[in-house]
């Protein structure tokens, strides 16, 4: 039995190290990254060379003149979209949240991502870079470098590091759905929508999405600014789309959504005994945050929507009356 135990300890101790070292991993190449752009709060980190070199679809000897070329238009869409969300929509940028509060940057990592296009991590993570001076916590945002513009994934990815600022809900149908839904600030052209749910069933369906629930989140910021449904700054032509003349559509609704959820938060953590600083990855996607998202949105129609002058609105809210 001594033995058994000896080698089931042997084991566990193995497990424990090969963890260790694999969550290391993933920092070893981030860290390796020799070339740095600073544009204020934003590092933008990459390489020309091996097999993170950006861009990756460019011949090396073309490669430094197309890099300069792409990081210009990087920073401009980095700029353009941090602007927006602080300025136009009037957001708490990320690094004067009181939850990044002892964060000193957002670090941008340029690197090869397996198929995907972006991330943004919630947790500050000190880099211990080996071509650069100086160690502090820094927020994640993790670009492709296949990237190039005019792709939104560094608008998107940035508004994700709002989110976070904000709240610690990460159940997809709100994190991806809005994130997509707000890109429309940057784009040209016909805006998707779909009918608000009228029945539970139809509102679970939404719940399940993730970036498809875009669709739903045009759709209801479209009906909550009197500016878009209400007048001509927007023109819904037909019923599952519309087409905006002059303003983004639901801007308010967007940060009252954020400033509900930051508080609400704290009441999911202490109803479900979670630390209410310290959520599990587990816990901040659980669908047990559902009735308190929910119970936010509500709130938020409650102070931003004209709920009795659209009928499809009113239906709505009737649906989150429960919660």
């Amino acid at each position: 039995m001594k033995c058994l135990s000896q080698r089931r300890g042997l084991a566990l101790l193995a497990f424990t190290l090969a963890s260790f070292y694999a969550a290391a991993d993933w920092k070893a190449p981030r860290e390796a990254l020799d070339q740095r752009l600073v544009e204020g709060e934003f590092r933008i980190h990459y390489t020309l060379t091996g097999e993170n070199a950006f861009p990756f679809d460019v011949s090396p000897p073309q490669r430094t003149q197309q890099a300069a070329i792409r990081l210009n238009s990087l920073t401009a869409q980095i700029d353009q979209a941090n602007r927006f969300y602080s300025e136009q929509l009037g957001l708490t940028p990320p690094l004067a949240s009181a939850r990044y509060r002892d964060v000193r940057s957002i670090d941008v990592h340029i690197i090869e991502l397996e198929g995907k296009n972006g991330s943004t991590g919630d947790a500050a993570i000190v880099y211990r870079y080996q071509h650069f001076d100086g160690s502090s916590p820094a927020l994640t945002i993790a670009l492709s470098n296949q990237w190039r513009p005019p792709n939104l994934t560094p608008n998107h990815e940035v508004f994700h590091a709002y989110q976070y600022a904000y709240t610690f809900f990460k159940n997809p149908w709100y994190l991806e759905g809005m994130a997509r839904s707000v890109e429309k600030a940057f784009k040209g052209g016909e805006v998707q929508t779909e009918a608000l749910p009228r029945d539970y069933g139809q509102l679970e369906q939404v719940l399940t999405r993730s970036y498809g629930a875009d669709s739903f989140w045009n759709r209801l910021m479209y009906l909550c600014d009197s500016a878009c449904s209400g007048s001509t700054s927007a023109k819904a032509w037909k019923p599952d789309a519309y087409t905006p003349r002059s303003q983004f559509c639901g801007g308010g609704l967007v940060r009252s959504i954020l400033e509900q959820y930051q508080m609400i938060d704290k009441e999911a953590a202490q109803a479900r005994g979670i630390a209410p600083n310290d959520w599990t990855e587990k816990e901040q996607r659980s669908e047990q945050n559902n009735p308190f998202l929910l119970r936010g949105l509500r709130r938020a129609i409650e102070n931003q929507c004209p709920v009795r002058s659209h009928p499809e609105l009113e239906i709505f809210h009737g649906l989150l009356e429960e919660y």
